[in-house]
């Protein structure tokens, strides 16, 4: 097995993360293929899967080798650290340990008896994805019971031709509406404010793209990921020679030498691939890329800088809202459970939704996203809690609950899902002062 490098997950930034990442310093969600990571103390020690299947094991940087294992009957890899731990860490590690077994336990058990039950994916849907017959016959009936598309298309149009004089009141008013698909590429590029970027930098992508990358690491990792990232898309299903997989390809390694301090996370190939659907020409998608990385409005890069800063940050804020918002279900994950959001939300943060949800609820999730920033995503955050809260009450064990958390995303309505969030009202300045005194404690 290989061990991890700086690039290769999150496994090694979260060795430098603060302990409001982990429960008990010894577990941690990642975000790819229901991976878990099992820390002593601030030392990775091993990456498994919680559908039994092991992936990696990471390299004890304190011992200088790697860490013993043992591989118990469900296929899950514990590893063992050189040195003797506390019986405090020893016993929060045990007990993490315990409910990831659990959960990999119940998570296989569900899916070997739904082995009967696959459904054959014929079809595409409007955004080139692969579904089901039922899902595309679905979709049409939607569509075709959906009213005044194309007085939506009208306003839209008018929105974009006369874009620096709408003003910002409306034009979120119209964002949690939806924006038509066809007008997609070019409102997404207005909020960003990349529109016309590789007019005023010509030659710019081309450079980066075609410039050796800092560390070989980087470039591995990139071609690793490439046949994860929307899979049943047409453009990406090709085994990573596909059209969708070149474009991905030079946009990440054109932004690993922009940003050469990010380089690049896993996650990363969720948002730029969605940037890819909708902006279609590559180089505006590589600048549509780059400002959801680097504007202070999103500030994504520092959700993949070493340490996750500004995941962390999410995950403090996401608690004072529910503490806020829905504070019994509060108390029963957090202070009766210790369940805490880097157990079931780091999938939500890192790649906004988009890890997730079907893409044309990631898409409306989005609009309001690149539109007002952080907001809707603590928004439909918490929804997805509201939604669930009686059923997440009545369960009592961590497994159980943690079962919950890991699918409380599926079969979700988009409407009822976004008309919840919206009704969740607090304000940007109570985000803004809880940021605030997350980066007053960081220095």
């Amino acid at each position: 097995m290989e061990p991890v490098t700086k690039v290769d997950t999150f496994a090694t930034h979260a060795a430098a993360a603060s302990p409001t990442t982990v429960v008990g310093g010894s577990l941690v969600i990642l975000p790819h293929a229901e991976e878990v990571e099992l820390c002593r103390g601030s030392v990775p020690m091993a990456i498994c899967s919680t559908t039994g299947r092991l992936n990696r094991r990471a390299t004890n940087t304190t011992t200088g080798g790697d860490s013993s294992s043992k591989e118990n009957e469900e296929g899950i890899d514990h590893a063992s650290a050189a040195a003797s731990p506390s019986p405090d860490t020893a016993s929060q590690q045990q007990r993490s340990t315990a409910i990831t077994t659990q959960v990999a336990a119940a998570v296989s058990a569900h899916r070997r008896a739904g082995v009967s039950k696959q459904v054959e994916y014929k079809c595409y849907d409007v955004f080139g994805f692969r579904v089901s017959e039922e899902e595309k016959a679905g979709e049409y009936l939607e569509r075709r019971s959906g009213h005044g598309a194309a007085e939506s298309l009208r306003t839209w149009e008018s929105v974009v031709a006369h874009w620096p004089s709408v003003r910002p009141g409306k034009l979120k008013e119209y964002c949690r509406r939806g924006v038509p698909q066809p007008k997609r590429g070019a409102v997404w590029q207005r909020l960003l404010r990349s529109w016309g970027m590789k007019e005023q930098h010509p030659g710019e992508y081309a450079r980066l793209r075609s410039q050796p990358l800092a560390s070989a690491d980087v470039e591995g990792v990139i071609e690793r990921d490439l046949d994860r990232t929307f899979p049943t898309h047409r453009l990406f299903d090709e085994d990573g020679a596909g059209h969708g997989q070149q474009m991905l390809r030079s946009i990440l390694r054109a932004y690993a030498n922009y940003n050469v301090g990010v380089g690049y996370c896993q996650g990363m190939g969720f948002l730029a691939a969605t940037l890819i659907l909708q902006v279609e020409v590559e180089e505006d998608a590589f600048w549509a890329f780059a400002a959801v990385m680097e504007d202070k409005r999103y500030n994504m890069k520092a959700i993949f800088a070493p340490g996750f800063p500004q995941l962390q940050c999410t995950f403090r804020v996401f608690e004072a809202l529910m503490r806020k918002r829905l504070p019994e279900l509060y108390v029963h994950l957090h202070d009766r459970h210790q369940i805490h959001p880097s157990f079931y939300a780091v999938h939500w943060f890192m790649t906004v939704f988009t890890y997730y949800f079907n893409f044309g609820l990631v898409s409306r999730i989005w609009d309001m996203f690149l539109c007002e920033g952080w907001k809707p995503v603590y928004r439909i955050a918490l929804a997805l809690l509201k939604l669930e809260e009686r059923r997440l009450l009545s369960l009592t064990t961590e497994t159980e609950l943690l079962l919950a958390l890991k699918a409380i995303q599926e079969s979700k309505q988009p409407v009822e899902l976004l008309k919840t969030a919206l009704k969740i009202k607090f304000k940007s300045a109570y985000v803004n002062k809880l940021v605030a005194e997350f980066n007053a404690q960081g220095k």
